[in-house]
């Protein structure tokens, strides 16, 4: 992590009061096993209490698969706040939306004269599944149900590799930058949230004198309007098979982000209490590949990271089991509404995210 470029810091908070938001835990011994471990045992290691097979039955089956496949080495996170990396809101993301539910309602009165209230129906269920579109989000988010809120998120991702997009190459060598994507899973953000809770990796390739000389992969966490912290110590390379858990299941007021690299066996978990003023919603749960934004504003260059795949994509609230069945698929437009990364659901666990257009 020592060679990604910090651009001039200015923060709200020190490095020392955000890191105050971010609990330890008791690390467990070399010899625990979460199979036979107690609630009680789970809880001072800050893990994931086992879900509930009759309400829960995917994150039931994963938590099992999870704890059967290996033992993890687990690790105590080391963090370091990233200054130059912060939360881009979308604003134009909610006008969007609203527009497109105005048509869509325009269409429906305009097709009524035509056809049958069935055919009609139809017709907008097909476009009410069209994607919506970011200037720096892609992938899919699902809506909490009327009586809950969501608690839970989990998926599995390759972590991609990256280089300098086309767009970037100038006719002697790449335009010189920090060129970054993350992929992510999260709680809130979108749909009336202004909070959000979420955990990833990073991918990052930089370009000095128009040759690209180095990449970077990390872990990362961030629970908004606090920065990015990163997990120095948690191994991530490119190829990485990683799971990654976001859930606050006690409270709106503390949560936990979990990786599980499950191709080296190290794990960790960091625990997270909110920023002030600050509870989560758990409006949707999302799964996504983003752009970050830039300290003073924009966006960082955005690189070719060819495509990554989540798997499992579960979530949960108390009582209720959630997949991609119900998802909104997101695309990730520049400037010109040309898509530079699209989210395609190819089933109820699974979510495909690729850089262009699919």
């Amino acid at each position: 992590m020592d060679d990604i470029q910090v651009l001039p810091e200015r923060p709200q908070l020190s490095d020392q009061e955000v890191l105050s938001h971010f609990r330890t835990f008791r690390t467990p011994p070399d010899d625990f096993n979460p199979l036979v471990a107690s609630e009680r045992e789970l809880m001072v290691h800050n893990l994931p209490r086992r879900p509930n097979p009759e309400t829960h039955p995917r994150l039931a089956a994963k938590w099992q698969r999870i704890a059967e496949q290996q033992r993890f080495r687990f690790i105590t996170p080391e963090l370091r706040v990233l200054p130059n990396i912060r939360r881009r809101p979308d604003h134009d993301l909610l006008a969007r939306r609203r527009l497109t539910d105005r048509e869509i309602k325009r269409y429906t009165d305009k097709l009524l004269f035509k056809y049958t209230s069935s055919e009609v129906e139809h017709i907008i269920a097909i476009l009410a599944r069209l994607p919506e579109t970011s200037t720096n989000w892609s992938g899919a988010y699902v809506k909490r149900p009327a009586a809950e809120p969501v608690v839970t998120v989990t998926g599995e991702w390759r972590v991609p590799g990256v280089n300098p997009p086309a767009s970037a190459w100038n006719g002697t060598g790449y335009n010189d930058g920090t060129y970054i994507c993350v992929v992510w899973v999260g709680i809130d953000g979108t749909q009336g949230s202004s909070d959000v809770m979420q955990a990833g990796t990073g991918s990052q390739c930089v370009v000095s004198g128009g040759k690209m000389v180095s990449t970077t992969f990390f872990a990362w966490t961030e629970w908004f309007s606090l920065p990015w912290v990163s997990v120095v110590n948690f191994p991530v390379q490119v190829g990485d098979i990683i799971s990654c858990t976001v859930c606050a299941p006690f409270s709106n007021n503390h949560g936990t982000a979990m990786f599980n690299n499950l191709s080296s066996g190290v794990t960790t978990n960091v625990p997270i209490d909110p920023p002030s003023g600050t509870t989560l919603s758990g409006n949707v749960a999302e799964w996504i590949v983003e752009d970050p934004g830039l300290i003073g504003g924009g966006l960082y260059p955005f690189p070719n990271y060819g495509s990554t795949v989540f798997n499992d994509c579960t979530a949960g609230t108390k009582n209720y089991e959630l997949d991609l069945g119900t998802g909104k698929e997101m695309d990730m437009v520049d400037v010109a509404n040309k898509v530079i990364s699209s989210g395609s659901i190819e089933n109820n666990r699974t979510l495909f995210c690729r850089y262009g257009s699919v």
